[in-house]
């Protein structure tokens, strides 16, 4: 299994819309399919949704590949100030890898790549939001640095969701 990595580009979109509703579906769906979800991930989602963020200056999008298949990816937003250290601007939007391919370094090494883009950017903290419940997620960002410093809270249908915000320095790239 030989993993490859590299940047995103506009023609990605599809692939990048399928792989987050399946991973999305499977983290927030835990009692199953209802229409708001449905209604959620088919209007949010969507290739077209996807290629503007692609192209923006300000994101860049790593997408691990085996064989030629998308296997998991990285968003980052180098403009998105923290709700708990507005100074820290750039955050992973999303981290995601395909079921199958989970325990197999993939979230790791787009860690690794994430770093080295943000480095290149003077960045000195990376952060990111992760769902309270996911306990997967937090025990592999813990495993990875990241150490929690609030909350913030996704808005669904009325409902609000916690959020934990997770901070972390960039490890800066050897030699």
């Amino acid at each position: 299994m030989t993993m490859s990595f590299r940047k995103a580009l506009p023609d990605d979109a599809a692939n990048v819309a399928a792989l987050t509703t399946q991973v999305w579906l499977h983290t927030y769906a835990r009692r199953g399919i209802r229409q708001a979800l449905s209604d959620y991930v088919l209007t949010q989602f969507t290739a077209e949704n996807f290629r503007p963020h692609l192209a923006a200056d300000t994101q860049y999008f790593i997408l691990c590949e085996i064989d030629g298949h998308l296997v998991g990816y990285l968003r980052l937003d180098f403009d998105a100030p923290c709700p708990e250290l507005s100074d820290v601007t750039t955050q992973v939007v999303t981290l995601y890898v395909q079921e199958h391919f989970i325990g197999k370094g993939i979230g790791a090494e787009l860690l690794r790549e994430a770093d080295l883009l943000s480095a290149r950017r003077s960045a000195t903290h990376i952060w990111l939001a992760v769902n309270h419940q996911n306990a997967h997620a937090i025990q592999f960002y813990e495993r990875q640095g990241f150490e929690r410093r609030g909350s913030t809270y996704f808005e669904f249908e009325g409902e609000r969701h916690e959020n934990f915000i997770y901070l972390r320095i960039v490890a800066q790239p050897k030699g």
